[in-house]
């Protein structure tokens, strides 16, 4: 069996915004990795915004993120970054898309893999 994350979040510029549920691209098959990648979303999220919403640090950076060695990402930047856990025991590095000037995390959910279990008729 495969679990996904699902997330949601509100995102637009100055003139909109709008609600988007999407997948993290990732997939896992040990649950107890998936959750701790859920566990880490929302502390990456609440260290996020303990940055972004404060000129000090409220809330610890937590001690599983870091950038990975061979990073092209400056350290202004490096707030959006999340590191995840995969099944073989690896660490990925990703932007997080729900960290932005403009974005808001609502929540995230681990899911079966959907492909598995539905289709769509166009």
């Amino acid at each position: 069996m495969k679990y996904k994350i699902k997330y949601r979040y509100k995102t637009g510029d100055s003139f909109h915004t709008e609600e988007k549920e999407c997948l993290l691209e990732y997939e896992w098959e040990d649950l107890e990795v998936a959750k701790e990648c859920l566990k880490r979303i929302r502390e990456h999220y609440k260290w996020y915004e303990s940055k972004t919403n404060s000129w000090r640090d409220e809330i610890e950076k937590p001690s599983w993120h870091n950038i990975k060695d061979g990073s092209f990402i400056d350290e202004s930047n490096v707030h959006n970054l999340l590191n995840l856990p995969m099944d073989n025991g690896e660490e990925v590095q990703f932007w997080a898309p729900w960290c932005g000037h403009f974005e808001t995390l609502h929540g995230a959910e681990i899911v079966l893999d959907p492909t598995d279990m539905r289709f769509d008729l166009d």
